[in-house]
């Protein structure tokens, strides 16, 4: 229970924007902890994020910036602002919102999402001017390919030295018997010291099947498939060839739920609900705010390999095929594959996927379910604010040493 008259402690969450909704959801997951923990908080978001801001607890105060549209296309990252304005242009306001915001509120902890120094190096400003007490970088675990990861986080000749200056903790959101990101990306010792292993972003779903059913509306006989494809930017390729898959083996399942993200595009959302018309059996949304008990009840989930969804599955212990969807990163490909070597899901890959391999996929996953058990992977989200440097606890981190108020880790 919170003291109610303790100081609150001030914490800015920055998430850079959303091609699909695991920056938010991330995000979101962190703040209702902080909020239900026995010490009190004020948390606010800074965002370019224009969808699943409802993730968030209503305490939250937002600090909207600019948004922009990214899609990840084979011949590189497409960015378009969504206001009438060059990027150059949006980069510029979006960084002075930024700095001016945490100016006035000098926050006692900033976290980042993700990426140390912002899109675009939006975030430098007000990091090099040291406007928050303590900075902490939250990692997903899997993070780039190993050359893009050192040049770009911890390589002593890459942005490294920059980042431990400016970073006094990296808490990394999976746990290290799934993947040890220090091991994986050869990661230097001094940077290695301020990983925090905080397990997945999700607890386990104790909701027992027959009443996840029941609070879905699925009878007890009935076969349900539930899809899902996070955010679901530019993944109309991949629901035809989803729904290709389940029209091929339709005597396999009586029921569906395909949630297909809310930036989806629109001709894709209409083109899905087109192949789907004459089957009420089926049923369409853009979003369900909470997917969980739809997972728990569900005799097949079929999911994008993102972090965030991927530690849903492991808390709802869902019979999963899970499919890396990203084009340039290999990050849901290492991911969902170490998931997979572990017994915990099925792996398809993008173009396997795309070629015709869901078919004989969904029919194996249906007769011959996993049954996996992944929920010591999981955070406690209740003790989440030790993971915070500087806490009421007392929690030291490289910034709060005497040797680093001054140097390489220290902030002013």
């Amino acid at each position: 229970m919170t003291n109610p008259g303790a100081r609150a402690r001030t914490v800015a969450l920055y998430w850079h924007n959303g091609r699909s909704l695991g920056h938010t959801s991330r995000t979101a997951k962190v703040a209702h902890y902080l909020l239900r923990s026995e010490h009190p908080y004020s948390v606010a978001g800074i965002t370019g994020a224009y969808r699943g801001l409802g993730l968030l607890p209503p305490e939250v105060d937002v600090v909207k910036i600019p948004s922009f549209a990214n899609f990840d296309d084979p011949d590189g990252w497409h960015l378009r602002p969504r206001l009438a304005m060059d990027t150059e242009t949006l980069h510029e306001v979006r960084a002075d919102l930024i700095t001016a915001f945490l100016r006035h509120y000098r926050p006692d902890v900033l976290l980042s999402d993700h990426i140390p120094r912002g899109t675009d190096d939006e975030l430098v400003p007000a990091l090099e001017a040291r406007y928050a007490q303590h900075t902490v970088l939250s990692l997903r675990g899997v993070l780039l390919d190993k050359e893009k990861t050192t040049r770009k986080y911890f390589g002593r000749d890459g942005r490294g030295p920059w980042v431990l200056d400016h970073y006094c903790q990296f808490n990394v959101h999976t746990h290290p018997e799934v993947f040890d990101l220090a091991d994986y990306y050869d990661i230097p010792p001094e940077a290695a010291d301020r990983l925090h292993y905080t397990g997945y972003l999700a607890e386990p779903c104790t909701l027992p099947r027959d009443q996840a059913r029941a609070q879905t509306g699925i009878g007890a006989d009935e076969r349900l498939v539930v899809a899902a494809m996070g955010g679901g930017q530019g993944a109309g390729d991949l629901w035809r060839a989803l729904s290709t898959a389940l029209r091929g083996r339709r005597h396999f399942f009586d029921r569906a739920l395909l949630v297909t993200g809310p930036y989806l595009e629109p001709s894709d959302q209409e083109a899905l609900r087109q192949l789907w018309e004459d089957d009420p059996g089926v049923e369409i949304r853009t979003y369900e705010p909470d997917l969980l008990p739809w997972m728990r009840a569900a005799d097949l989930f079929v999911g994008a390999a993102g972090s965030n969804m991927l530690g849903e599955v492991l808390a709802t212990r869902a019979n999963t095929i899970a499919i890396p969807r990203q084009i340039r990163e290999s990050e849901q490909l290492v991911h969902a594959r170490r998931l997979h070597e572990l017994g915990l899901l099925r792996k398809v890959d993008l173009l396997d996927a795309l070629g015709g391999a869901l078919t004989d996929a969904v029919a194996l996953a249906l007769t011959e379910p996993l049954v996996p058990d992944g929920t010591r992977f999981l955070w406690d989200g209740k003790a989440y604010d030790r993971h915070l440097p500087g806490g009421p606890d007392g929690t030291a981190c490289a910034c709060t040493t005497a040797a680093a108020v001054t140097g390489p880790g220290g902030h002013r």
